[in-house]
C-alpha cells in the first residue's frame, strides 16, 4: 500500500486539492479561512452549488472513491475547495 500526499493552497477559484483513490482520502485545513470542498463547480457558500465545509484547523474524510455512478463526482473528477477570500493551505492524504 503506497500513500499520496501533499499541500494545496486554495483561492477563491475552484481548485484541485487531490484525486482520491478507491479508499478515499483525508484532508485538513491548515489555514484560517474555511474551506469548500466539492466537485470542480464548487462554489464557495450555501448556494446550491456550495460544498461541504472544512473549518479552520478541521480534519474530514472524503468518501469519494472510485466506482461511483454516472452522472455522480468520482475520484477521476477529484477533490476540489474553494474559499469566500483570500487562500488557506489544505493538506491532504490518500492510499493509492
Amino acid at each position: 500500500m503506497a500513500y499520496s500526499n501533499g499541500v494545496v493552497s486554495v483561492g477563491t477559484a475552484a481548485t484541485l486539492i487531490c484525486t482520491p483513490g478507491r479508499d478515499g482520502a483525508l484532508v485538513q485545513n491548515l489555514g484560517t479561512a474555511v474551506v469548500y470542498l466539492g466537485g470542480p463547480g464548487v462554489t464557495a457558500g450555501t448556494a446550491a452549488t456550495g460544498g461541504v465545509t472544512l473549518g479552520t484547523a478541521q480534519a474530514s474524510p472524503t468518501m469519494v472513491r472510485s466506482g461511483q455512478s454516472a452522472g455522480t463526482i468520482g475520484a477521476d473528477d477529484g477533490l476540489y475547495g474553494r474559499v469566500a477570500g483570500g487562500t488557506s493551505l489544505v493538506a491532504f492524504l490518500g492510499v493509492v
